[in-house]
């Protein structure tokens, strides 16, 4: 185009030039305005405080301490190690810098060229963000899907980055970007990082690990080593490119390194299990949890408290010396009961034995059921399913909003097939709705159901290799470190893993009620499950219950003589309403037809002199009712003469506490394990408050107290301390129990597997006494030795007349009929007999 016809532009004539101009800079000028402006504006709105850079976690985690005001262990949200720069892994900030920010050390917070590359391709082609605009967004902004919105929050980052410039050194943002990134999987900042995804310190990380983890800052979730491999290696190799491009690694280190896979083999999610108490802490968080709802002990805003991020500090009744004798004890104990397991098991399965009855096959069925189940549930067949399912159930939820594919929902729709009215059934019966069901026949009509099926089918064949095949493993064990190296298949771990012996223990000291130590399981990394607040039959030692019903309802003294007969409580009695005559055997099916006092029967657990004594009170109220004094909820006892025999289902905790009434002169004390809470502030939030009540008179708790005392005299030279208990055994030996009393201390203390299969097959060997006393004895010897109790201290004996405790001196007429006492006698005679014929005398 000419000179000429340029002139004739009207658009470029003089005027229009200058109106342009004009226009140009008016624009200029009030961009520049706006900008500042806004910029101006955004700097006034309130700067969070930037504390938590500091110290993120340790002021505002919430710490946990014993009686004594020792440290248990704290409750945090984030699992956070802070890193200060000169102690970071070169490798880290190298990468970090090379690939999210290459001029981070020469801009001011935000870099012009990455801005404007990114306001040009629209952020197609890179972000601009620089390193401390990214920390800025961490914590004081957060994504949005409004475009609006997000331009806002873009423009906040900018003041922000600025302003942390000023007030931050380079290295102290690099620092505290690598610690505030939260890296999933509990990891939050690169310390925890390092540790989880490759089980080492920062410092010991290789340029590939590092390269790794700085690959992970786009997206922990898509680049992330453990659930996307693939993604995080192609990420890593990017951030390995951008190292070679700025020069701070070799192309032939590229080359070599870009093929390397990632090792996740150590990796290892943060735990909670480490440290003292660990199943106290699990169940303390309900606890707090329950407190802390309540409206009266919310902050003055009306707002809850959080446990894991308000900085608390609770003050618990546990007595960190004791636990720790507790917990040794435990261990020591337990090792040699699972020793004596394996041992009596060994050349039997415990999943196909069964004692020869008519339901042999239906336990063995019920076993075999329960074992496919914890299968299905574990991570590894989570995983399997996943990769195997994922894509068709996708395809599936896409089309069908409602659906559901559990492997319940699969095999459902299976049934219907091979079983056509199976839907039907489940509807009438309640499982499924009918909206559920028509649900189930689309998805059925569809041709995605066959493609379902298959992969079903593969998921199975695939499992079955899986878990039989044998491979290297960590499993638990009774040793120092608390487990070993073995290899097996992931199936026989499991079997392993369930056929374990479990113990829960609790001490309680009976004049406060304060829990002084709480072992819920042998090991909570691989046993999650707190023992203690497990209801369990309690066998025989609900029998105490019973014996302190009648002896003060009664006025019975505990000398009473009673036939050793087999008693029995008629069908249709009046006081009972049976359907049937109950006459239940001893443990050992023998009756010796003498008479023998209550405190032998006590002593020798007869349940013939249980049931003449309900008998005698005529109801099971009574016994209910003071149970439920001395704590135990009376809804978890059922309405029958069998609860004498220790049919109820209770736990741990309840029972020591209903057991500490004998220990403490007939006053039962609520057992209690939180003292008081103090925000971070130390302002009290709550203060525990005792209840108690008199569930017996002093007169008739001392003959209790007697009789336990009676009923372990055989131990007494093991201890320095007086102390009562009772053991209790259920039946097949499921459940061993021992209960013990000392006028300071009272622990309660059950012994079983975590299924009704896993037990012992003897008496010898199940019985509360050889599986739960000794570990009574264990722990209180360890006690007096570390000088933890004051092994001086007695029972309190009553003022005024007692009850006759001393058999020698006590008479009374018979308390039974003629036909008991004639029963008596046979019993004795054949007795007799057949012991001269046994022993040829």
């Amino acid at each position: 185009m000419d000179t000429e016809k340029l002139k004739n532009l009207s658009f470029l004539d003089s005027d229009n030039l200058a109106k342009y101009i004009n226009w140009l800079w008016i624009l200029i000028v009030s961009g520049t305005f706006l900008a500042a402006a806004t910029f101006i504006y955004i700097s006034y709105t309130k700067m969070p405080d930037t504390k938590e850079l500091e110290n993120p976690d340790l002021e505002a985690s919430t710490i946990i301490l014993s009686w004594d005001n020792r440290e248990i262990t704290r409750l945090y949200s984030k699992n956070r190690e802070i890193i200060k720069f000169e102690d970071l892994n070169p490798h880290l900030v190298n990468a970090l810098i090379a690939t999210e920010d290459e001029r981070f050390l020469n801009h001011s917070g935000i870099d012009a060229r990455s801005t404007l590359r990114a306001v040009i391709n629209l952020s197609m082609k890179g972000g601009g963000s620089t390193i401390t605009q990214q920390l800025a967004k961490q914590f004081f902004t957060k994504g949005s899907k409004s475009f609006v919105k997000r331009v806002w929050q873009k423009l906040q980052e900018w003041v922000i980055a600025v302003k942390f410039e000023k007030r931050y050194t380079k290295e102290e943002i690099l620092a505290m970007y690598l610690n505030k990134f939260d890296f999933i999987y509990q990891s939050f900042g690169i310390g925890a990082a390092a540790k989880n995804y490759f089980g080492k310190d920062q410092s010991e990380l290789n340029l590939c690990e590092s390269a790794t983890l700085i690959g992970m800052l786009k997206n922990p979730d898509y680049y992330n080593p453990k659930k996307s491999p693939e993604n995080a290696q192609r990420r890593r190799n990017v951030v390995l490119s951008q190292m070679f491009k700025n020069n701070v690694i070799t192309k032939e280190e590229y080359i070599k390194l870009k093929d390397e896979p990632i090792d996740m083999s150590n990796f290892k999610r943060p735990v909670h299990y480490e440290g003292l108490a660990p199943y106290f802490k699990s169940s303390l968080t309900k606890k707090l949890k329950t407190l802390l709802d309540q409206q009266k002990y919310r902050k003055p805003d009306g707002t809850k408290y959080d446990a894991y991020n308000d900085g608390l500090k609770i003050y618990t009744t546990l007595d960190y010396d004791i636990q720790r004798q507790a917990e040794l004890s435990m261990k020591k104990h337990m090792k040699i009961i699972q020793e004596k397991y394996v041992s009596r098991w060994k050349n039997l399965d415990p999943w196909t034995y069964a004692e020869a009855d008519a339901n042999k096959k239906e336990q063995i069925e019920y076993r075999k059921n329960f074992l496919t189940r914890v299968m299905k549930d574990s991570e590894r067949f989570q995983n399997l399913r996943n990769s195997v399912l994922s894509k068709v159930i996708s395809e599936i939820s896409d089309k069908y909003d409602e659906a559901r594919l559990w492997d319940t929902d699969i095999h459902r729709m299976l049934n219907e097939e091979s079983k056509p009215g199976y839907l039907n059934k489940l509807i009438k019966q309640g499982y499924i709705s009918t909206d559920q069901s028509k649900v189930y026949n689309k998805i059925m009509a569809d041709s995605l159901w066959d493609q379902l099926k298959e992969k079903q089918k593969d998921l199975l064949i695939a499992a079955r290799k899986v878990f039989n095949t044998p491979t290297q493993m960590r499993v638990f064990a009774h040793n120092e470190s608390g487990e070993k190296q073995v290899t097996m298949t992931p199936l026989d771990s499991i079997k392993y893993h369930m056929e374990h012996m479990h113990l829960a223990s609790v001490s309680m000291d009976p004049k406060t009620g304060y829990i002084k130590s709480w072992v819920g399981g042998i090991d909570n990394k691989y046993f999650k499950i707190d023992h203690v607040l497990v209801d369990n039959q309690v066998g025989s030692t609900f029998k105490p219950f019973l014996y302190a019903t009648a002896i003060s309802q009664l006025a019975m003294s505990p000398c009473v003589r009673i036939p050793d007969i087999q008693h029995e409580i008629p069908a249709g009695d009046a006081n009972f309403n049976l359907q049937k005559t109950w006459s239940p055997d001893n443990a050992d099916g023998k009756h010796s037809g003498e008479e023998i006092t209550l405190k032998d029967g006590l002593k020798l657990s007869k349940n013939s002199i249980s049931v003449w004594l309900v008998k005698q009170l005529g109801s099971v109220e009574l016994i209910r009712n003071l149970a439920q004094n001395m704590g135990i909820n009376k809804d978890k006892i059922p309405n029958a003469p069998s609860i004498i025999l220790g049919t109820p289902d209770l736990n741990v905790l309840e029972m020591t506490g209903a057991y500490a009434t004998f220990a403490n002169n007939g006053i039962y004390n609520e057992p209690s394990f939180v003292l008081k809470i103090e925000d971070s502030n130390g302002k009290l939030i709550y203060s525990h408050v005792p209840k108690q009540r008199r569930a017996m008179s002093e007169k008739y708790n001392y003959a209790m107290v007697n009789l336990l005392e009676y009923a372990s005299s055989a131990h007494s030279y093991q201890l320095q301390s007086q102390f009562g208990g009772k053991t209790g055994t259920t039946n097949d030996f499921v459940d061993g129990w021992f209960m013990g009393l000392s006028p300071n201390l009272v622990v309660g203390t059950w012994v079983g597997g975590e299924n009704s299969w896993i037990r012992f097959r003897t008496l010898g060997n199940g019985s509360g006494g050889a599986m739960a006393r000794p570990y009574y004895f264990e722990f209180m010897k360890s006690l007096e030795s570390e000088r933890l109790l004051d092994v001086n201290e007695r029972f309190y004996i009553p003022k005024g007349e007692l009850i006759t405790l001393d058999c020698e001196l006590y008479e009374t007429d018979t308390l039974f009929s003629k036909d008991e006492m004639d029963r008596a006698k046979k019993i004795k005679e054949f007795n007799d007999d057949f012991s001269a014929d046994e022993f040829g005398g």
